[in-house]
């Protein structure tokens, strides 16, 4: 089996943790545009140096009984044993530089992003600059930020998912299959305006320009990602957000090699929380990976509808197109988990996700749902073309602070989905989490 060059899978970060730490710096709406947390997680931090630094901690233990059906790329994962995840660790440090500018970084030892290394790494990390305040523009409706750093690179809003210990804003264990999400370097700039009549509450527009890496990379053509959103709240408990994402990373093509290139690492998600004996510990291999990355444009519907303070409703659409194939030793198209180079050739892919939570026990015990779905639309392809994730399970908050879940997953991948697998695979998985 060839795997997923590493460096098709830059480190990710989690959008749930960010609304907890720019809430303590007087900046809420700024997060909150780009992320809202499915679940009413506590937001205190411990505080140092008189609160000019804060910190939380997360902690992750799970468990895992998952097989593969007869068919899979890799037979190992035919005949698998249930186990033990490793610990999962993040600490999150918030520096409040001055009034108007503040700095974050979260410290990781999470195995299914950095692999089987066992060390903490910088996972996410950036400085924030209020513009309007550090031109004492005050009283505004506006928010205008500059953030510049490993900054979130992504086409989903609204949501929370789970990454490395952060997961007690995914009501689920595992990510969806197009949860398009990675920390790149580079910079944002962040502008929301509060209204004060009508049902709109607020509207923010980011624009972003990053390299595809949070690591350093002058070579010849590597190229540039561009990304932004505009998003709206209402009073009603809608929230609707557009996205967009675009790279201009082909040029490598030809000039590196495979293992070399730098693509867009946000097309293969986060670090999902299943594994396979055949998969490296921080691969990707459970999520759609049919595009490259390369030369890629993506165009993405968000939408948040709150029923209640115990129903919740989520649901994302989106297309995607690159220039770019995967192809085998064969030269055939394929999926990244067995690429072993790349093809001029067009790769399309469309999908949508749905996905609702409900308490039972007003903050104490909840179920939820998730179904998500990934089409290969590339020129040429006809019949099994779907890649499907259907998702079940349930929640019960122990104390304020800890989170036991448990779910049952299963997932469909046909002969020409996006699926890298390579045959249907399903299994149970219970997660204990802590913040604090």
């Amino acid at each position: 089996m060839v795997n997923m060059p590493t460096r098709l899978t830059p480190k990710h970060h989690s959008q749930q943790r960010a609304v907890a730490h720019s809430s303590l710096f007087k900046y809420p709406a700024i997060m909150a545009a780009s992320a809202m947390s499915l679940l009413s997680l506590p937001t205190q931090a411990i505080e140092f140096f008189d609160g000019k630094v804060k910190a939380n901690a997360y902690l992750m233990q799970g468990y895992q009984s998952l097989e593969a059906d007869a068919g899979a790329y890799n037979s190992v994962n035919e005949q698998t044993s249930a186990g033990y995840d490793r610990l999962r660790f993040n600490l999150e440090l918030t520096f409040h530089l001055s009034e108007n500018i503040y700095g974050f970084v979260d410290l990781a030892e999470e195995p299914n992003d950095f692999g089987g290394s066992n060390q903490v790494s910088q996972d996410y990390g950036y400085i924030d600059f209020n513009v309007l305040g550090l031109m004492d523009i005050k009283d505004s409706k506006d928010e205008l930020h500059l953030r510049a750093g490993n900054i979130e690179s992504s086409t989903f809003e609204f949501r929370g998912f789970s990454d490395g210990a952060a997961v007690q804003a995914n009501p689920l264990i595992g990510n969806s299959i197009i949860d398009f999400v990675t920390a790149e370097s580079g910079a944002q700039v962040i502008w929301t305006r509060h209204l004060d009549q009508g049902s709109i509450d607020s509207v923010s527009v980011n624009y972003a320009l990053t390299v595809p890496t949070f690591n350093e990379d002058y070579g010849e053509d590597r190229g540039f990602n561009m990304y932004g959103d505009f998003s709206m709240s209402t009073d009603f408990g809608l929230d609707l957000g557009l996205a967009w994402f675009t790279s201009d990373l082909g040029g490598q093509v030809g000039k590196r090699d495979f293992s070399d290139i730098q693509v867009a690492g946000m097309i293969y998600g986060d670090g999902d929380n299943y594994n396979f004996p055949g998969s490296p510990i921080n691969s990707r291999d459970t999520h759609a990976g049919l595009l490259p990355g390369l030369d890629l444009t993506i165009w993405q519907i968000n939408a948040r509808y709150k029923l209640s303070d115990d129903t919740l409703f989520r649901a994302w659409f989106g297309v995607a197109k690159d220039d770019f194939s995967f192809i085998d030793a064969d030269g055939n198209r394929t999926v990244a988990s067995v690429a072993s180079d790349y093809s001029a050739q067009e790769s399309e892919m469309s999908y949508f996700a749905l996905e609702a939570t409900q308490y039972l026990v007003p903050n104490k015990f909840y179920i939820a749902a998730r179904y998500s779905s990934a089409s290969n639309d590339s020129e040429g392809v006809s019949g099994e073309e779907m890649q499907t994730r259907t998702q079940v399970g349930a929640g019960w908050w122990i104390e304020e602070n800890a989170l036991l879940k448990a779910e049952y997953v299963s997932q469909v991948e046909e002969a020409n989905s996006p699926g890298q697998i390579g045959s249907d695979w399903d299994g149970f998985s219970i997660e204990v989490s802590m913040r604090f």
